[in-house]
């Protein structure tokens, strides 16, 4: 088990860009600093360390700034550069809306 710093390599491997709940909750479990779905989070002197629950590497988010840089890099990539609100909204809405039409 590793400990990285390197965002978007511990992204590239754990975001399933498919789910929006699994982005949802990533970004949630960053922003409150408590797990939610699949990630967990601790905070140690400061420093967050994310954890995917299969993934065997541990992100290390050595400070504030950083941990605002892993969410604004979060709705860049995956988010379409929109709030993660509407985000998560947008995406439920169209699954209501398949769910409707099958």
């Amino acid at each position: 088990m590793a400990t990285i710093t390197d965002f978007n390599s511990w992204l590239l491997v754990t975001v399933n860009e498919s789910d929006y709940n699994d982005i949802y909750n990533l970004y949630c479990t960053i922003a409150y600093g408590e797990g939610q779905g699949c990630y967990e989070i601790s905070n140690k002197n400061g420093m967050w360390f994310l954890k995917y629950i299969t993934s065997s590497d541990t992100l290390m988010i050595a400070s504030e700034k950083a941990r605002q840089t892993l969410l604004s890099i979060i709705e860049h990539e995956y988010c379409g550069d929109m709030d993660i609100e509407s985000f998560w909204s947008y995406h439920h809405a169209l699954e209501k809306d398949k769910v409707k039409e099958d």
